[in-house]
């Protein structure tokens, strides 16, 4: 079909409609740009405020472990005074009764072997 085929009329309406396509196309590609362009910046300020959340979080759990390490260090460090206590409270008779119930029964077993 060449343009002298074509009546004027139709030719004049073909070439509106594909102006005014042409037209549409356009501004949905603007759009759509405008779109990409809000959600990528929209994704941006999540990412950012995740890392922002996180970096609190890993601070908040670094503090916490550290609050609990030292609160079980200070339980050694109490339960160990306990044990001296109660080593220091065993008098030096006690402990040389022991050691004569036990040396006798650790040498026989050294003698055995």
């Amino acid at each position: 079909m060449t343009r002298d085929s074509v009546p004027a009329g139709d030719l004049a309406r073909l070439l509106d409609i594909e102006r005014r396509l042409g037209e549409r196309l356009q501004s949905a590609r603007a759009e759509a740009e405008a779109l990409v362009a809000h959600a990528r910046e929209a994704a941006a300020q999540r990412e950012a405020a995740l890392a922002a959340q996180l970096d609190i979080e890993e601070r908040r759990m670094g503090e916490r472990l550290t609050r609990e390490r030292r609160k079980r260090e200070r339980e050694i460090v109490v339960a160990a005074e306990h044990e001296v206590e109660a080593y220091a409270r065993v008098s030096t008779q006690r402990l040389k009764a022991i050691a004569r119930t036990l040396a006798p029964r650790l040498l026989d077993g050294e003698d055995s072997r």
